[in-house]
C-alpha cells in the first residue's frame, strides 16, 4: 500500500486519469514533492492537506474548479501549479503562504486576484517562461482594471491591491 511508504519525498502520479487519492495517503509526512499533473481531479484530494512537508505542489491540466482554504496548511510550499484547470477564484488564505516563490495560474478562468495577494513577498514578478519564479497569470478573463494594472508589473498590480 503506498500510504505505508512514509519515508517516500518524491511521488508522481501525472498522466494517469486518477480522479482521486486514498486518505491513507496522509501519512505521508515526509513528501516534499507531489506530482498529480495531467489527470481527472476535480478536487484537491484533502489527503494532500495533510503533507505538511510539500515544497512542490503540480496540478497542472486537471479539472479544478476551486482551490480550498486549506491550502494554508502547505507552510513550506515555495512552488504552486495549476495551470491549465478551470479555476474561477483563488482562496485569500493562499495569500498566507510566505514560502511560496513561483505560483503558477496560466490558462485558467480567474477574473481577479484576492485582494491580499501583495503578502506573497516571495513572488518578486510576473513571470513568462515556465521555469520563471513569480506569478504566472496570463490567459485568464481577468477584468479591468486588473489586467491594466498588470501591464505595469506585479509591482504596481501589489500597489493597487494593498490597502491605502
Amino acid at each position: 500500500m503506498l500510504g505505508s511508504c512514509t519515508c517516500l519525498e518524491v511521488l508522481s502520479l501525472a498522466n494517469n486519469q486518477i480522479t482521486g487519492l486514498p486518505s491513507s495517503l496522509a501519512a505521508m509526512r515526509n513528501l516534499t514533492k507531489l506530482n498529480l499533473s495531467h489527470n481527472h481531479i476535480a478536487h484537491i484530494p484533502t489527503c494532500v492537506y495533510s503533507m505538511k512537508g510539500l515544497v512542490f505542489l503540480h496540478l497542472a491540466y486537471n479539472r479544478l474548479e476551486t482551490i480550498a482554504d486549506q491550502i494554508q496548511d502547505l507552510v513550506n510550499l515555495k512552488i504552486l501549479i495549476v495551470e491549465g484547470n478551470s479555476i474561477h477564484t483563488l482562496p485569500k488564505t493562499l495569500c498566507f503562504l510566505e514560502s511560496l516563490e513561483l505560483l503558477n495560474v496560466d490558462f485558467n478562468d480567474l477574473q481577479s486576484v484576492p485582494v491580499e495577494m501583495y503578502l506573497l513577498s516571495k513572488l518578486r514578478r510576473l513571470a513568462c517562461h515556465p521555469l520563471d519564479k513569480g506569478l504566472h497569470i496570463v490567459h485568464n478573463p481577468l477584468l479591468k482594471p486588473i489586467q491594466e494594472v498588470l501591464q505595469g508589473g506585479l509591482s504596481a498590480l501589489y500597489n493597487y491591491l494593498k490597502p491605502t
